[in-house]
């Protein structure tokens, strides 16, 4: 094994299973080691594309990318430790970092001729296709949150109950005052802005919270509700009905997705044009 293949090894296990490579099961060290002998097969190709093309990774980039790594650790010695961990020195690490950014710099090329989509074929687009662009029922929320600790007597199950009950009939009696009680007694960090969840979409809450929520009325206040976090009082402040993406907002998002989309699609057939080529029968484009 060289030496820096440790790096996209644990760049796998990482995006894989969220471990280093030293704690993986066996299964899921063959899966890793599978995945990266294929990811090496077609990187090897590449790279001999890459240097028929006479490209090159200068100094500069090198040490932005090694810059970069070290800017997801907290310290100099958290990242020395990580990178001996996984076996990994900086020479190691450097030339496995040439040949990602050699890689990104050859599939960039096969790319930069394409063009984004036309903003007016984005509007038919967007003409041609309105369910696409059809926003779902919204909600604008906010929340009280009293939590349980069985450690703390004020928040003990029963307590904390009592406690979110009797802050909800001060509710009932005079709705303006939710914001001063949000922010008075919320055991949330939304407590200090009057509660404000903001506005949510089905799926982006806690289920019990979510059901809840999408029934209520517009201006409506929930019971109270239990959830992982603990016991809410929910108010549903408004309701934006399903409606479409406005044009000017689409349009940007259609461009960027086709462009994506483009480039893709491309790439792959490269590679497996790439993939089907002897070693020496490359051409090479200008």
């Amino acid at each position: 094994m060289l030496k820096w293949e440790a790096y996209p090894r644990l760049k796998l296990s990482m995006q894989h299973f969220s471990k280093v490579p030293a704690d993986l099961t066996e299964k899921e060290s063959e899966q890793v080691e599978r995945t990266l002998k294929h990811q090496l097969k077609i990187e090897e190709k590449i790279l001999r594309y890459a240097a028929k093309a006479e490209l090159r990774v200068t100094p500069e980039a090198l040490n932005a990318a090694v810059d970069e790594v070290k800017g997801g650790y907290p310290d100099e010695d958290a990242w020395k430790a990580s990178m001996g961990a996984a076996g990994l020195d900086l020479p190691s690490l450097k030339e496995a970092l040439r040949r990602e950014l050699l890689v990104s710099m050859v599939m960039d090329r096969v790319v930069e001729n394409i063009k984004p989509l036309p903003e007016e074929a984005a509007k038919s687009w967007y003409m041609d296709h309105p369910r696409q662009f059809l926003q779902p029922e919204r909600r604008m929320a906010r929340h009280i949150l009293i939590t349980i600790d069985d450690e703390n007597p004020d928040n003990y199950e029963e307590t904390a109950y009592q406690r979110l009950l009797d802050i909800r009939s001060q509710v009932m009696n005079k709705p303006s005052k939710f914001a001063e009680l949000a922010i008075r007694y919320s055991e949330c960090p939304t407590g200090v802005n009057e509660g404000k969840i903001g506005l949510v979409k089905q799926g982006q809450l806690y289920p019990e919270l979510d059901e809840v929520l999408f029934k209520l009325p517009g201006r409506g206040f929930s019971e109270i509700v239990r959830s992982p976090m603990g016991f809410h009082l929910l108010w549903c402040e408004k309701i934006l009905p399903a409606a479409p993406m406005p044009i000017e907002e689409a349009i940007p998002k259609i461009i960027e997705s086709q462009l994506a989309h483009a480039k893709q699609k491309l790439q792959k057939q490269w590679l497996s044009w790439l993939m089907q080529q002897d070693e020496d029968s490359f051409t090479i484009e200008e």
